[in-house]
Protein backbone atom coordinates (compact mmCIF):
# COMPACT_ATOMS: atom_id res chain seq x y z
CA UNK A 1 0.00 0.00 0.00
CA UNK A 2 1.53 3.37 -1.24
CA UNK A 3 0.39 6.19 1.50
CA UNK A 4 1.11 10.31 1.46
CA UNK A 5 1.46 12.65 3.73
CA UNK A 6 0.02 16.02 3.12
CA UNK A 7 0.19 18.56 5.85
CA UNK A 8 0.52 22.34 6.50
CA UNK A 9 4.44 22.00 7.95
CA UNK A 10 5.87 18.50 8.22
CA UNK A 11 8.47 19.54 10.97
CA UNK A 12 5.78 18.44 13.83
CA UNK A 13 6.22 15.42 16.23
CA UNK A 14 2.97 13.80 14.74
CA UNK A 15 4.81 13.14 11.27
CA UNK A 16 8.09 12.00 12.96
CA UNK A 17 6.72 9.69 14.88
CA UNK A 18 3.97 8.59 12.03
CA UNK A 19 6.97 8.32 9.89
CA UNK A 20 9.42 6.45 12.64
CA UNK A 21 6.73 3.88 13.58
CA UNK A 22 6.62 3.13 9.63
CA UNK A 23 9.83 2.27 9.42
CA UNK A 24 9.81 0.14 13.01
CA UNK A 25 7.11 -1.17 14.16
CA UNK A 26 5.25 -1.72 11.41
CA UNK A 27 7.95 -2.19 8.92
CA UNK A 28 6.39 -5.33 7.91
CA UNK A 29 3.00 -4.19 6.86
CA UNK A 30 4.07 -3.63 3.11
CA UNK A 31 2.93 0.22 3.36
CA UNK A 32 5.45 3.10 1.68
CA UNK A 33 5.05 6.84 2.14
CA UNK A 34 5.30 7.78 -1.14
CA UNK A 35 5.10 11.48 -0.83
CA UNK A 36 4.63 13.83 1.71
CA UNK A 37 3.45 17.79 0.64
CA UNK A 38 3.34 20.99 2.70
CA UNK A 39 1.60 23.94 2.12
CA UNK A 40 3.87 25.75 4.24
CA UNK A 41 7.66 24.94 4.98
CA UNK A 42 9.12 25.87 8.13
CA UNK A 43 12.23 27.77 7.17
CA UNK A 44 15.40 26.36 7.23
CA UNK A 45 14.13 22.94 7.64
CA UNK A 46 13.68 20.03 4.78
CA UNK A 47 11.76 17.35 6.27
CA UNK A 48 11.76 15.40 3.20
CA UNK A 49 15.18 15.40 2.36
CA UNK A 50 15.87 14.30 6.22
CA UNK A 51 13.49 11.67 5.75
CA UNK A 52 14.23 10.17 2.42
CA UNK A 53 10.96 10.59 1.52
CA UNK A 54 10.14 11.66 -1.86
CA UNK A 55 8.55 15.60 -1.85
CA UNK A 56 5.38 16.32 -3.88
CA UNK A 57 5.23 19.67 -5.30
CA UNK A 58 1.31 20.32 -4.95
CA UNK A 59 -1.53 17.84 -2.71
CA UNK A 60 -2.78 16.44 -6.54
CA UNK A 61 0.70 15.13 -7.39
CA UNK A 62 0.79 13.79 -3.72
CA UNK A 63 -2.68 12.21 -4.00
CA UNK A 64 -2.14 10.78 -7.34
CA UNK A 65 0.92 8.90 -5.85
CA UNK A 66 -0.96 6.80 -3.33
CA UNK A 67 -3.94 4.79 -2.55
CA UNK A 68 -4.07 6.48 1.14
CA UNK A 69 -4.16 9.85 1.94
CA UNK A 70 -2.88 11.21 5.76
CA UNK A 71 -3.94 14.70 6.58
CA UNK A 72 -2.17 15.90 9.29
CA UNK A 73 -1.75 19.40 10.92
CA UNK A 74 -2.22 18.36 14.08
CA UNK A 75 -1.45 22.10 14.96
CA UNK A 76 -3.46 23.96 12.12
CA UNK A 77 -6.64 21.92 12.09
CA UNK A 78 -8.52 25.32 10.54
CA UNK A 79 -6.62 24.11 7.37
CA UNK A 80 -8.23 20.57 7.05
CA UNK A 81 -11.27 21.68 5.04
CA UNK A 82 -9.25 23.94 2.21
CA UNK A 83 -7.10 20.51 1.88
CA UNK A 84 -9.99 18.44 2.33
CA UNK A 85 -11.71 19.67 -0.91
CA UNK A 86 -8.65 19.07 -2.77
CA UNK A 87 -7.64 15.35 -1.38
CA UNK A 88 -11.48 13.64 -1.58
CA UNK A 89 -12.25 14.01 -5.03
CA UNK A 90 -9.98 11.69 -5.62
CA UNK A 91 -12.29 9.29 -3.79
CA UNK A 92 -9.75 7.77 -2.20
CA UNK A 93 -9.27 6.72 1.77
CA UNK A 94 -8.71 9.81 4.12
CA UNK A 95 -7.45 9.91 7.14
CA UNK A 96 -7.55 13.28 9.04
CA UNK A 97 -5.25 13.64 12.07
CA UNK A 98 -6.42 14.55 15.60
CA UNK A 99 -9.66 16.00 14.62
CA UNK A 100 -11.72 16.63 11.16
CA UNK A 101 -12.17 20.39 12.12
CA UNK A 102 -12.15 23.00 14.63
CA UNK A 103 -15.41 24.57 13.37
CA UNK A 104 -18.57 22.64 13.32
CA UNK A 105 -20.03 23.70 9.83
CA UNK A 106 -16.43 22.90 8.19
CA UNK A 107 -16.39 19.49 10.05
CA UNK A 108 -19.91 18.56 8.50
CA UNK A 109 -18.86 20.13 5.44
CA UNK A 110 -15.78 17.97 4.89
CA UNK A 111 -18.13 14.83 6.22
CA UNK A 112 -20.56 15.81 2.86
CA UNK A 113 -17.63 16.62 0.62
CA UNK A 114 -16.62 12.55 1.60
CA UNK A 115 -19.97 11.40 0.72
CA UNK A 116 -20.38 13.05 -2.21
CA UNK A 117 -16.94 11.70 -3.46
CA UNK A 118 -17.07 8.15 -1.86
CA UNK A 119 -14.12 8.77 -0.03
CA UNK A 120 -14.26 6.98 3.02
CA UNK A 121 -12.66 9.05 5.64
CA UNK A 122 -11.60 8.85 9.69
CA UNK A 123 -10.11 10.53 12.29
CA UNK A 124 -8.52 10.05 15.78
CA UNK A 125 -6.49 11.03 19.19
CA UNK A 126 -4.14 9.33 20.64
CA UNK A 127 -5.56 9.27 23.64
CA UNK A 128 -8.50 7.28 22.17
CA UNK A 129 -6.27 4.35 22.04
CA UNK A 130 -4.21 4.21 24.94
CA UNK A 131 -3.14 0.62 25.90
CA UNK A 132 -4.06 1.04 29.76
CA UNK A 133 -7.79 2.45 28.44
CA UNK A 134 -8.22 -0.88 26.72
CA UNK A 135 -7.24 -2.68 29.39
CA UNK A 136 -10.56 -1.57 31.66
CA UNK A 137 -12.69 -2.33 28.76
CA UNK A 138 -11.59 -5.74 28.20
CA UNK A 139 -14.84 -7.98 27.69
CA UNK A 140 -17.27 -4.51 28.53
CA UNK A 141 -20.05 -4.06 26.28
CA UNK A 142 -20.56 -0.26 25.70
CA UNK A 143 -24.13 -0.73 27.02
CA UNK A 144 -23.48 -1.98 30.48
CA UNK A 145 -21.15 1.48 31.24
CA UNK A 146 -23.06 2.94 33.68
CA UNK A 147 -21.02 6.20 34.92
CA UNK A 148 -17.80 7.42 33.10
CA UNK A 149 -15.28 10.20 33.75
CA UNK A 150 -11.94 11.99 32.36
CA UNK A 151 -9.35 14.26 33.28
CA UNK A 152 -6.60 16.31 31.39
CA UNK A 153 -4.61 18.70 31.08
CA UNK A 154 -3.97 21.36 28.77
CA UNK A 155 -5.32 24.74 26.91
CA UNK A 156 -8.88 22.98 25.95
CA UNK A 157 -8.43 24.90 22.66
CA UNK A 158 -5.17 23.14 21.92
CA UNK A 159 -5.25 19.50 23.94
CA UNK A 160 -8.89 19.36 25.02
CA UNK A 161 -9.70 16.92 21.97
CA UNK A 162 -7.23 14.55 23.72
CA UNK A 163 -9.12 14.31 27.48
CA UNK A 164 -12.49 14.43 25.12
CA UNK A 165 -11.10 11.69 23.30
CA UNK A 166 -10.49 9.73 26.44
CA UNK A 167 -14.07 10.26 27.76
CA UNK A 168 -15.81 9.48 24.65
CA UNK A 169 -13.75 6.02 24.48
CA UNK A 170 -14.57 5.19 27.79
CA UNK A 171 -18.50 6.92 28.37
CA UNK A 172 -19.44 6.34 24.33
CA UNK A 173 -20.52 8.49 21.59
CA UNK A 174 -23.81 8.83 21.90
CA UNK A 175 -23.73 12.09 23.38
CA UNK A 176 -26.95 14.85 22.82
CA UNK A 177 -25.70 18.22 24.28
CA UNK A 178 -23.20 19.26 26.30
CA UNK A 179 -23.05 21.80 29.29
CA UNK A 180 -19.48 23.92 30.81
CA UNK A 181 -19.58 24.60 33.92
CA UNK A 182 -15.77 25.39 34.38
CA UNK A 183 -13.77 28.27 33.59
CA UNK A 184 -11.75 29.29 30.58
CA UNK A 185 -8.52 27.57 31.66
CA UNK A 186 -10.47 24.92 33.58
CA UNK A 187 -12.95 23.04 31.86
CA UNK A 188 -15.72 20.95 33.71
CA UNK A 189 -17.67 19.49 31.12
CA UNK A 190 -20.72 16.93 31.31
CA UNK A 191 -21.39 15.11 28.64
CA UNK A 192 -25.38 14.17 28.11
CA UNK A 193 -25.74 10.50 27.11
CA UNK A 194 -29.69 10.38 27.53
CA UNK A 195 -30.16 7.86 30.86
CA UNK A 196 -26.32 8.60 32.39
CA UNK A 197 -23.21 11.64 32.15
CA UNK A 198 -19.86 11.64 31.52
CA UNK A 199 -17.70 14.00 32.94
CA UNK A 200 -14.53 15.38 31.78
CA UNK A 201 -12.57 18.27 33.53
CA UNK A 202 -9.42 19.67 31.69
CA UNK A 203 -7.39 21.92 33.79
CA UNK A 204 -4.08 24.04 33.37
CA UNK A 205 -0.83 24.52 35.09
CA UNK A 206 2.71 24.31 34.61
CA UNK A 207 3.07 21.48 36.37
CA UNK A 208 -0.08 20.13 35.05
CA UNK A 209 1.55 17.00 33.18
CA UNK A 210 3.31 15.77 35.76
CA UNK A 211 0.77 15.85 38.29
CA UNK A 212 -2.64 15.69 36.95
CA UNK A 213 -1.71 13.53 33.41
CA UNK A 214 -4.38 11.89 31.53
CA UNK A 215 -7.23 9.62 33.98
CA UNK A 216 -10.31 8.04 33.70
CA UNK A 217 -12.41 5.14 34.51
CA UNK A 218 -15.93 3.34 33.81
CA UNK A 219 -18.45 2.03 36.46
CA UNK A 220 -20.04 -1.52 35.47
CA UNK A 221 -22.12 -3.72 37.22
CA UNK A 222 -22.01 -1.10 40.29
CA UNK A 223 -17.86 -1.63 40.31
CA UNK A 224 -15.31 1.23 39.28
CA UNK A 225 -11.97 0.53 36.97
CA UNK A 226 -10.03 3.71 36.99
CA UNK A 227 -6.65 4.09 34.71
CA UNK A 228 -3.68 6.40 34.45
CA UNK A 229 -2.67 6.92 30.76
CA UNK A 230 1.38 6.82 30.95
CA UNK A 231 2.74 4.92 27.92
CA UNK A 232 1.88 7.77 25.04
CA UNK A 233 4.12 5.52 22.70
CA UNK A 234 1.69 3.12 23.15
CA UNK A 235 -1.33 5.26 21.94
CA UNK A 236 0.51 6.51 19.09
CA UNK A 237 1.28 3.39 18.38
CA UNK A 238 -2.28 2.17 18.39
CA UNK A 239 -3.08 5.20 16.77
CA UNK A 240 -1.13 4.97 13.29
CA UNK A 241 -1.73 1.36 13.70
CA UNK A 242 -5.68 2.21 13.02
CA UNK A 243 -4.81 4.45 10.61
CA UNK A 244 -3.22 1.53 8.15
CA UNK A 245 -5.92 -0.66 9.09
CA UNK A 246 -8.26 2.01 7.45
CA UNK A 247 -6.02 3.23 5.11
CA UNK A 248 -6.02 -0.90 3.93
CA UNK A 249 -9.75 -1.05 3.62
CA UNK A 250 -10.68 -2.01 7.30
CA UNK A 251 -13.89 -0.75 8.70
CA UNK A 252 -13.41 2.49 10.51
CA UNK A 253 -13.94 2.49 14.53
CA UNK A 254 -16.44 5.65 13.92
CA UNK A 255 -18.79 7.01 10.77
CA UNK A 256 -18.21 10.42 9.50
CA UNK A 257 -21.39 11.66 11.43
CA UNK A 258 -19.77 10.92 15.22
CA UNK A 259 -16.38 12.75 13.71
CA UNK A 260 -18.32 15.46 13.25
CA UNK A 261 -20.58 15.06 16.41
CA UNK A 262 -16.88 15.29 18.52
CA UNK A 263 -16.00 18.65 16.91
CA UNK A 264 -19.28 20.17 18.07
CA UNK A 265 -18.58 18.71 21.70
CA UNK A 266 -15.31 20.82 21.80
CA UNK A 267 -17.02 23.57 20.28
CA UNK A 268 -19.70 23.21 22.52
CA UNK A 269 -17.70 23.54 25.47
CA UNK A 270 -16.70 27.28 24.40
CA UNK A 271 -20.35 28.20 23.28
CA UNK A 272 -21.96 26.61 26.88
CA UNK A 273 -19.06 28.65 28.51
CA UNK A 274 -20.26 31.87 26.77
CA UNK A 275 -23.45 31.09 27.79
CA UNK A 276 -23.17 30.48 31.59
CA UNK A 277 -23.54 27.13 31.71
CA UNK A 278 -26.34 26.70 29.50
CA UNK A 279 -26.38 23.45 27.20
CA UNK A 280 -25.38 23.01 23.64
CA UNK A 281 -27.00 20.67 21.08
CA UNK A 282 -24.25 18.79 19.40
CA UNK A 283 -27.03 17.51 16.74
CA UNK A 284 -25.88 18.68 12.99
CA UNK A 285 -27.05 22.37 12.73
CA UNK A 286 -30.13 22.91 10.45
CA UNK A 287 -29.60 24.94 7.37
Amino acid sequence: MRIAFVDHHLANYHADVFHRLLNTTFADRDVELVAAYESDPTPGTDWCAEHDVPRAGSVAEAVEAADGIIVLAPDNLDTHLATAQQVLPAGKRVVFDKLLALDVSQAWEIVDLAKSYRSPIFSGSGLRYAAEVEEILDGVDPSQVEDAFARGYGVWDHYGIHTVSLAVRLGGHDISRVAEHGVADSRLLVLDHGERRTLVDCRTGDNAATELGWTGGVKVDGQWRTVAVTDANAFYTNLFGHYLDFLAGGEPESSPEELARLVAVLAGSRDSLDTGGQWVSVERPTP
